[in-house]
């Protein structure tokens, strides 16, 4: 393509820059990290992409475990501001087999999202964390959490609810 053409008028829409359908907009904050971690923020960079295979997911999260990826992968969440894009790494969390049990109270939080699916997927961490790991006074710290929940997600609440109060006991 012609540089002249990129300039042209109509050659170029700003609005689909924004299309949250069309571009990731995701920027992982690199500061301090080894190539290790530059190279686990590339992986998931890449779950992010619309037209991604089940099969390069599945390498990418046998990846993610190989490395240990949990505090890279947190990170990234937390640096989200697109709920989608939480979701799809929540998701990415517990299908790469990790432990997020020093996360806990993390994924707590997001299981109280309004987002059913983010809900759901970070549900779904807290019940793949190991239950020995988590101490009585963070367990206690998460039911406080769920009690003061407004999210309408009232089912996946309860499960939790549950599933904490177990462990407490």
């Amino acid at each position: 393509m012609d540089v002249n053409q990129l300039l042209e008028d109509d050659a170029f829409d700003p609005k689909k820059l924004f299309n949250e359908e069309e571009y990731n907009t995701l920027l992982i904050n690199r500061d301090g990290y080894s190539k290790k971690e530059n190279d686990v923020a590339d992986l998931i960079l890449t779950l992010l992409e619309k037209n991604i295979t089940r099969i390069e997911s599945e390498e990418i999260f046998k990846t993610l475990k190989e490395k240990n990826a949990q505090q890279v992968l947190v990170n990234a969440i937390k640096q989200c501001d697109r709920v989608s894009e939480k979701t799809k790494l929540a998701l990415a969390c517990w299908e790469s087999c990790l432990d997020f049990s020093k996360h806990f109270l993390f994924f707590v939080d997001l299981a109280c999202s309004k987002d059913f699916m983010l809900s759901m997927e970070a549900y779904t961490v807290v019940e793949n964390c190991e239950e020995t790991i988590i101490s009585e006074e963070v367990l206690t710290q998460a039911l406080i959490t769920v009690k003061n929940s407004k999210s309408p997600n009232t089912a996946i609440i309860d499960d939790l609810k549950n599933n904490i109060t177990l462990r407490i006991s």
